[in-house]
């Protein structure tokens, strides 16, 4: 059996700090997130809600990679007349990368579409 000693000034040295969190991944916040958003399309309401008069608040689970671009998205929850629109209009947002100590980050969050029909007054 070998027995091999390593000195301390061999080993490769790292002064990479992360905050303490539990989940790395789950950093940003939705009232965080219109802060970094730098590309956004509204989502065009769906016909057969209006005329149903359907409203309400889409929320979708979505994973920002280290570019800053959406790299997968579902819907968490929300009516499923508003679902699809939200998807779609999502799909095409961008946000700027984020960053843990100057390093960029995939990130896990969720993103809230709210869907209101106007006054009829």
């Amino acid at each position: 059996m070998y027995t091999v000693r390593m000195q301390s000034r061999e080993l490769p040295f790292s002064r990479i700090r992360l905050p303490r969190v539990p989940d790395i991944r789950a950093l940003t916040r939705q009232e965080n997130q219109a802060l970094h958003c730098i590309a956004y399309a509204a989502p065009v309401y769906p016909a057969e809600a209006k005329l149903k008069g359907i409203e309400g608040l889409v929320i979708l689970d979505a994973v920002i990679g280290k570019g800053g671009e959406i790299q997968t998205l579902s819907v968490h929850e929300g009516h499923s007349l508003l679902a699809e629109s939200a998807l779609q209009s999502v799909r095409n947002w961008a946000f700027e990368p984020i960053k843990v100590n100057g390093i960029a980050v995939e990130v896990q969050t969720q993103i809230e579409v709210a869907f209101t029909l106007p006054d009829p007054n």
